[in-house]
C-alpha cells in the first residue's frame, strides 16, 4: 500500500458563485451571527483535515474577496466567470482547478450555514477511510430524518464524469451515474437547511445555535 493511500489527498469544494434571485440581494454577505453567511461554511469546512479548501465565486466576486478574509493557507478564493449557467458551471470550474493529487473532494454549498462540525468530520472521516479500502468511485450523502443533503464526498472521482454536466445539474447528475453509493445518517437539520429567500433568512437569524 502506497502513501499515496494510506494518506490520500482530499479537497473541499464550496459553491458560492450563484446571483441569489430568490433572495434579492447577493446572500453570500448576508450577515448572520457577527459574520458573512459564506463565511460560516468556509469555517466550518475549514474544521476537516482537507488538503485544500477551493471556494468558487462568480456574482459580486470582488466584493466577495474585499470583504471575507481567510487566513488558512489551504484556502483559496476561484471565480466561475460563467456563473449565470447554473450551479454546473462552478461545479466543474471547482474540479477543474483542484489538484490533480486530490482522491476524494466534499462538496459544500455556500447557502448551508448551519451544518454542525460533527457532520463535517463523520463525512470527512468516512470518506477517507473508505478512499483506503476501495479503489472503485463512491460518494456519501448525510442524510436526516430520511432526506439527503450536503456536504457530498466523491471518492475516486472521475473528472471526465463532472465535466459532462450541462447548466443547472448539480452534484446529482454525478450521483445518480456512481454505483456505490452511502447514506450516513446524522442529526444535523443544518444538512438542509438552505438560506435561500428573505423568510429563511429572518428565520436563520433568529435560530440560536
Amino acid at each position: 500500500m502506497n502513501e499515496h493511500t494510506m494518506n490520500p489527498s482530499i479537497c473541499a469544494i464550496i459553491l458560492a458563485a450563484g446571483t441569489s434571485s430568490r433572495m434579492g440581494q447577493p446572500k453570500q454577505l448576508l450577515e448572520l451571527k457577527g459574520r458573512p453567511l459564506l463565511e460560516h461554511v468556509i469555517r466550518s469546512a475549514s474544521t476537516a483535515n482537507f488538503s485544500e479548501i477551493i471556494t468558487v465565486i462568480g456574482c459580486e466576486a470582488d466584493k466577495i474577496q474585499k470583504t471575507i478574509s481567510i487566513k488558512d493557507p489551504r484556502f483559496r478564493w476561484v471565480v466561475n466567470k460563467d456563473y449565470l449557467s447554473g450551479q454546473g458551471s462552478s461545479l466543474k470550474t471547482g474540479i477543474a482547478k483542484a489538484g490533480s493529487q486530490h482522491s476524494g473532494v466534499m462538496v459544500f454549498l455556500g447557502d448551508l450555514p448551519f451544518i454542525s462540525q460533527s457532520t463535517v468530520q463523520t463525512i470527512f472521516q468516512i470518506g477517507k477511510d473508505m478512499l483506503k479500502n476501495q479503489d472503485e468511485s463512491f460518494v456519501i450523502r448525510p442524510e436526516f430524518n430520511g432526506m439527503t443533503g450536503h456536504p457530498v464526498f466523491f471518492g475516486h472521482l472521475d473528472r471526465n464524469l463532472f465535466m459532462q454536466i450541462q447548466g443547472d445539474q448539480g452534484a446529482k447528475a454525478i450521483i445518480s451515474k456512481i454505483s456505490t453509493r452511502q447514506s450516513i445518517s446524522v442529526e444535523d437539520s443544518g444538512i438542509l437547511f438552505d438560506v435561500d429567500t428573505p423568510e429563511v433568512y429572518e428565520k436563520a437569524r433568529n435560530l440560536n445555535k
